[in-house]
């Protein structure tokens, strides 16, 4: 969740406890949504405030818990709890936190899923585009 009123979820420490009354835990993951953690006030604007959110996210849930990402800009700002979906680059996480985002070592691999919006200024072909020229190959 991206931190809106009456939500669960936006904390690394709610998907921990949940995940932990979960029976048969080790059949569930979580997908991370990039507008949803700079919306719930994870720093996902540069290549250090990536390190660091993962890092927290690894120390509160853990990166064996990760199984996927949704990849989307974000209207709103760095703990706005407003969950609206930018074209990548276009809004406040931006291609310098795209880049340094997907291609971290505990990201890079994952499926990632495009969730932008589809209007005159793009699409998803545009934003795939611009994912595709920030990702790094190894």
């Amino acid at each position: 969740m991206a931190g809106q009123r009456n939500s669960c979820g936006s904390r690394f420490e709610d998907i921990a406890e949940i995940l932990s009354r979960v029976k048969n835990a080790d059949r569930v993951g979580v997908c991370l949504d990039t507008c949803h953690l700079l919306a719930a006030g994870y720093d996902i604007r540069s290549e250090e405030a990536v390190d660091a959110t993962i890092s927290r996210f690894d120390k509160v849930v853990g990166l064996n818990r990760l199984w996927a990402v949704h990849l989307n800009d974000s209207k709103g700002a760095l703990g706005s709890g407003l969950d609206r979906h930018e074209h990548i680059g276009m809004g406040n996480i931006g291609e310098n936190g795209f880049k340094a985002f997907i291609n971290h070592p505990a990201i890079r691999d994952k499926p990632m899923v495009i969730e932008t919006p589809e209007d005159e200024r793009g699409n998803y072909a545009t934003d795939l585009a611009k994912l595709r020229k920030l990702y790094t190959k190894t």
